[in-house]
């Protein structure tokens, strides 16, 4: 049967059910006794005081100071949050990052040299905090919260200086603005209280632009370097940074190419919506691509920039016929597309933090109208690199929008990818790093030998979010231009990132024309990454899972010899999904192929840049239906033993110790692959648990977390493996056919 007609098969979650699983664990040795742990801690807290009683009084809001716990990296996980200590010492968390510590002591054999961990923020008054070394003096080995002691590695106070980011080529006269990030879970209003204590060095707060997310507030103030140190030490304010500019939107323009016609044809469907967010679009190419777009311009907005909309036509172009290749044969829209034009000549203007604006616009048009879409493309965004340390106002933003799992948002990731990779500002920039948005790179070449796009920028992401960017796909290149419209009748040859997310929103969009509602969102992006291929070699952080299938046919189809899989649905909390593989019995021989992506939906903690993700899951994979593990107290184990499937060494193959499991299971998107022996299968499945946190503490939860499985089971020696399934699994699982052809 040739491949054309293997239609990916649906409805994978009829063979899914609730089981329960007996948890396993026990005690660590800890790294520290209790005596010595008692010790350590008294002495970082009475430091700490130290530090402290030099502050301002007006720079510490409620007469409150905020610190740093660094746990101790073996400690890390939700139920090893020292909620019970903290509330001994009368210490309350508002927010965590990562923190990167070589400890004095590991409390193991053969640790690594060194570990992420968690730093946990905790705000006290001024008055508790000078008691905390003798609180911790008093405490025994009966105290509670006393076993949470051996926990801790350090306890800090942050200076200002520290607290500064990007500001080392700035004169210290030279007057700037500056993003700055508060906790904002104070005693009192910490807004007003940083207002009055900025504005008492002579520095401008721009309050109008303040905005509050996940227990941060983003707010710009204007300061020269010197002056920035010293608001610095503001103790609520979690990090200041130069303030972020938005990506330059002239792209590199490779050669003219020729005039176009363009087609007078409707859209190949009506049954979804794309929304692009960018420089608008010249009057003049309106009506040529009426057909299909619709230029909407918010109030807000002030008067177009005509290099801003060639950019937006650019970008919108690529959504609707990819990369114009055969100017006599454009590719037929997909569906219609609503531009909304969000820049204006305000950016221009280097004396203003204009990017609030920027997103201000877009996230007060997406709240009134984002019901409406289905698809969502940003080719715009901060120039700005990924911080492992905290998350920006763009990604939390729309990342928080984004949780349900109900649209599929395409983001580039960036040009810098030729800056320097030893400071990191060759990473990809937000918001693609976003763990509920589709980050795409650029390759080189539309077809053929391909490599990363030397300009497109690189990962990894932060943890949770590690593998980024999730792919690439064309964007241009000097071997090779992306052809877009310039004009209503002219194309030229571009390269960016910017080209290449709206590529792929097209791509989604195609799955979506050809399938309808039988796959929802959340599949379509699980089976984007799933299709993904990597046939060049090129390590992850350069191109994440691999470049995106551009045929819309393959990306739902499959060979004679495999069956490709999609299972969607929700997951309870607190509770084992086993989701059971479509192996028919004696349908195999020799090896067996299983790949499958995992990806869940989950709502974020942006002030828990450590546990950023408040969703996710554990997978267990058993192989063998009739294979249990040990007996224990002579009772056979209920369920058949476990094997490796989706682990972290899978992740940018990092190894157990720089990405622990506990870490792992917050991660938002998995893919793997393995080959085993046929006789080594018999009923396969994989058993998933759901976990819930917030605010990187064990939370509990009523409601589901959404899912998409897509599973390719490979047979290369059956060549019909593929009817095989579909006859054994007949009233299960249904070959999706497509509702439209699309043709490239």
């Amino acid at each position: 049967m040739p491949r054309k007609h293997n239609f990916l098969l649906g409805y994978g979650q009829r063979l899914t059910g609730s089981v329960e699983v007996p948890k396993g664990g026990g005690d660590k040795n800890p790294p520290y006794p209790f005596s010595q742990a008692r010790t350590r801690v008294s002495r970082r807290a009475k430091l700490v005081a130290e530090q402290v009683g030099e502050l301002p009084t007006n720079a510490c809001p409620g007469n409150e100071v905020v610190l740093a716990v660094t746990m101790h990296p073996r400690y890390i996980s939700k139920s090893d949050f020292p909620e019970h200590l903290l509330n001994t010492l009368g210490l309350r968390p508002v927010g965590t990052r990562s923190k990167r510590v070589v400890p004095e002591s590991w409390g193991i054999k053969k640790p690594p040299k060194d570990a992420l961990t968690a730093e946990i923020f905790v705000a006290a008054s001024r008055d508790r905090i000078s008691k905390l070394d003798r609180i911790v003096s008093s405490m025994t080995a009966q105290s509670v919260g006393a076993d949470d002691l051996s926990h801790v590695e350090d306890v800090s106070f942050a200076s200002g200086s520290t607290k500064l980011k990007g500001v080392a080529d700035i004169t210290a006269t030279e007057r700037r603005w500056f993003e700055v990030v508060l906790h904002n879970r104070g005693r009192v209003n910490v807004l007003a209280a940083f207002l009055e204590y900025a504005e008492s060095l002579r520095a401008r707060v721009d309050v109008v632009r303040s905005r509050n997310v996940g227990g941060l507030t983003f707010v710009p103030i204007s300061a020269d370097t010197k002056v920035a140190e010293r608001i610095a030490d503001f103790s609520f304010l979690r990090v200041a940074r130069s303030m972020p500019t938005l990506r330059p939107l002239q792209p590199t323009i490779i050669r003219a190419i020729t005039s176009v016609e363009i087609p007078t044809i409707p859209p190949l469907t009506r049954t979804c919506r794309a929304l692009i967010f960018d420089g608008g679009i010249p009057v003049d190419a309106r009506e040529a691509l009426q057909p299909w777009v619709t230029v909407i311009e918010p109030t807000s907005v002030g008067a177009a920039v005509p290099a801003f909309e060639e950019h937006g036509l650019g970008v919108t172009s690529a959504f609707l016929f990819g990369p114009i290749l055969n100017p006599s044969a454009l590719n037929q829209p997909i569906c219609p597309v609503d531009h909304v034009r969000i820049l204006d000549t305000n950016i221009l203007s280097g004396t203003d933090p204009y990017y609030f604006d920027v997103l201000d616009r877009m996230l007060e048009y997406f709240d009134a109208k984002g019901q409406e879409y289905d698809l969502i493309n940003l080719s715009i965004g901060p120039r700005v690199p990924v911080d492992d340390d905290d998350v920006t106002l763009w990604t939390a933003s729309w990342d928080a929008r984004l949780s349900s799992g109900k649209w599929i948002m395409t983001a580039a990731t960036g040009n810098d990818g030729e800056m320097d990779a030893a400071s990191g500002n060759n990473r990809i920039q937000p918001p693609s790093d976003g763990v509920n948005i589709l980050g795409v790179g650029a390759c080189d070449r539309s077809n053929g030998t391909w490599a990363r796009s030397s300009y497109s920028c690189v990962g990894p992401g932060r943890r949770p979010g590690y593998e980024k960017p999730d792919g690439v796909v064309f964007g241009g290149s000097s071997r090779e231009q992306f052809p877009v419209l310039i004009t209503a009748s002219t194309i030229e040859g571009m390269q960016g990132t910017s080209f290449a997310a709206p590529y792929a929103l097209r791509l989604a969009a195609s799955v979506k024309a050809q399938l309808g509602s039988e796959l929802n969102p959340l599949a379509i992006r699980a089976l984007l990454i799933h299709q993904a291929s990597n046939t060049v070699g090129l390590p992850p952080n350069e191109i994440g899972w691999g470049r995106f299938e551009i045929d819309p046919a393959r990306l739902i189809t499959c060979e004679d010899h495999e069956a490709l899989v999609i299972y969607q649905g929700n997951l309870k909390p607190t509770e084992y999904l086993r989701a059971r593989l479509p192996l028919p019995p004696n349908s195999t021989q020799g090896n067996v192929e299983l790949e499958a992506t995992l990806v869940i939906s989950t709502e974020v903690d942006p002030a828990n840049s450590w546990a950023y993700t408040r969703r996710g899951v554990e997978v267990f994979f058993r192989p063998h239906a009739e294979k249990f593990g040990k007996p224990y107290k002579g009772k056979r184990p209920e369920h058949p033993k476990t094997a490796s499937f989706f682990s972290a060494s899978n992740l940018y193959g990092a190894s157990e110790s720089s990405l622990r499991e506990q870490g792992f299971k917050w991660e938002p998107c998995r893919r793997a692959k393995i080959t085993m022996r046929s006789n080594s299968l018999k009923s396969p499945c994989f058993d998933i648990y759901n976990h819930h946190r917030a605010d990187g503490v064990a939370a509990a939860t009523t409601t589901d977390t959404q899912f998409a499985l897509v599973l390719t089971v490979r047979a290369p020696r059956v060549k019909d493996f593929y009817n095989r399934v579909v006859r054994a699994y007949s009233n299960v699982l249904i070959p999706l056919q497509p509702k439209i052809q699309i043709t490239v």
